[in-house]
């Protein structure tokens, strides 16, 4: 049977092992790019966003290359937007309890756990930055399945969109100059983000940012001048009247020293003043417009401001600004798996395990915080009272992995288990109905119905654990219904009879007193 990817292109197998995207000293895909960023002003980088934007954005990416390098603020708002998202737990989900979808999740995780999963989820996110991202998966068919070995990030400038929909990638190729050709089924992960609606190349954060950047670029350049200008006092030599030229060009020297070496000998005669400098502007007028550029930038990449630049030991409104970090963070995370989904997994399943109707989920979520407290108490209260919960989803919510088969399982004081506690508490419940006839007054039945059942376990475990010893090691269901006739022969209820007479005599005696 034919296998497809997901864009309906037939899969050929012999094309897997083999290297598609590897660069080039000369050629379309070289790693060689002239520099943007220096002398950059506002017509070039206007130039640069709309060629980006007409498909034409090799000018553009090594620019964002370039931001990332040269400007720590940027680089590190970016990082912590990409780290925000890759050191998420990892998990895999099967689509259901089946033994094959289990089968199928197992060996997803496989090879989520291998070295360099990691590094592909970082590679994927430098699409946050430039608007996509690819890599090539470097299949591995020596052992009994289908692997990869590994991941290789390709350089943006590899790749360019086609000239129709400018959202569909395409490999740089010397077969086509002008449209490229298809990238290979199977052998790359494209991670497109839609932090904005729109073609890719126009939804990077570099673009929002460039201009950010540039005003800081020309801010801190005015800086440094001013500060070159003001930054030290004024040297003020002075020299009597009828002093020679030779005496005017040995005090000269002496300033210039100050400024450099600042020492200085000079005669006796001639006198050197330092004079602070006037300021023809203030020094806080650079530092508030960088900050003010930088604190756009964190909006733009984070959507906040007070992880970077909130006052020293608080962050202000810290729930408000921190939902919206996590939002950001689960929707990164959500595109990603995706990504994963359809790149990664269904390549994974389709080639070892044929194509599937539904496939597992490489999950990259943040635990919630669980009151386990309340969970505990709820769960004590309503599961005696019929409420049918998942033991898998409770382990989930607790951070609890599923125990092995051999694994040594706590339970509960006495030996008792879920199931025998919910009959033991369903045989107690009954004495109720003779309590509800006996009293009138709800509070009361209530409380002694309560009183009686604090009791249960010393009066029930010699009627029900014979029962529950009888259905473990029952083979099948004629087999229990055999062993229960033994049972039901040998049981002496007389603890349960006990119980029952003394709790319906304290309650006939307590109807008695509320008798009028």
């Amino acid at each position: 049977m034919p296998l497809y990817d997901a864009y309906g292109r037939p899969i050929k197998t012999q094309d897997l092992t083999r290297e598609h995207a590897a660069p080039t000293l000369t050629g379309v895909r070289t790693i060689w790019n002239e520099t943007v960023a220096g002398g950059l002003t506002p017509t070039m980088l206007a130039t640069v966003l709309r060629n980006a934007a007409d498909g034409d954005h090799d000018t553009y990416l090594t620019l964002a290359e370039e931001m990332e390098e040269r400007d720590l603020h940027y680089a590190c708002e970016l990082s912590k937007r990409k780290l925000a998202v890759s050191r998420l737990p990892i998990t895999v989900e099967s689509y259901s309890d089946a033994s094959k979808d289990v089968e199928m999740a197992d060996a997803v995780r496989d090879i989520v756990r291998k070295p360099g999963f990691r590094n592909l989820l970082k590679d994927m996110l430098d699409a946050l930055g430039k608007g996509f991202s690819v890599c090539e998966i470097m299949w591995d068919r020596s052992g009994k399945r289908w692997t990869p070995a590994g991941y290789e990030w390709r350089d943006p400038h590899f790749f360019l969109f086609d000239h129709v929909s400018l959202s569909k990638i395409h490999l740089r190729d010397e077969e086509n100059m002008a449209e490229g050709i298809d990238l290979a089924a199977y052998k790359f992960i494209r991670h497109l983000p839609r932090i904005k609606s729109g073609i890719p190349i126009r939804g990077g954060i570099a673009r929002i940012a460039a201009w950010a950047w540039m005003c800081k670029g020309y801010t801190i350049k005015d800086w440094l001048a001013f500060a070159e200008v003001f930054g030290m006092p004024l040297r003020l030599g002075k020299y009597q009247a009828g002093a020679s030229e030779d005496d005017k060009a040995v005090l000269r020297m002496a300033v210039a020293n100050l400024g450099s070496d600042a020492a200085a000998i000079f005669p006796a005669s001639m006198e050197v003043e330092l004079v602070e400098a006037a300021k023809a502007g203030s020094t806080d007028f650079f530092q508030l417009l960088a900050d003010y550029l930088d604190a756009q930038v964190s909006r733009g990449i984070l959507g906040q401001t007070a992880t970077t630049q909130g006052t020293p030991g608080k962050l202000g409104n810290e729930e408000a600004q921190k939902e919206v970090r996590e939002d950001i963070r689960d929707d990164d995370a959500e595109q990603l798996e995706a990504t994963l989904g359809r790149d990664l997994v269904k390549p994974f399943i389709d080639l070892n395990f044929g194509p599937q109707e539904n496939y597992p989920e490489v999950q990259l979520r943040m635990a919630e915080k669980e009151d386990v407290v309340a969970l505990s108490d709820s769960l004590a209260k309503l599961v005696p009272l019929g409420l049918r919960v998942e033991q898998s989803v409770i382990r989930d919510k607790l951070g609890l992995p599923d125990p092995d088969d051999d694994a040594e399982i706590l339970t509960a004081p006495g030996g008792s288990t879920p199931a025998s506690e919910a009959l033991n508490r369903a045989l107690w419940a009954t004495i109720r109905s003779p309590l509800r006839a006996a009293l009138n007054r709800e509070d009361d039945i209530d409380r002694y119905a309560d009183e009686a059942l604090d009791e249960w376990q010393p009066v029930m475990r010699p009627l029900v654990d014979p029962i529950r010893e009888a259905l473990e090691a029952s083979a099948d269901a004629a087999d229990f219904q055999a062993r229960l006739a033994g049972i039901f022969e040998n049981q002496n209820p007389e603890s349960l009879v006990d119980s029952l007479a003394e709790a319906l005599f304290r309650a006939r005696l307590k109807g008695a007193e509320n008798v009028d």
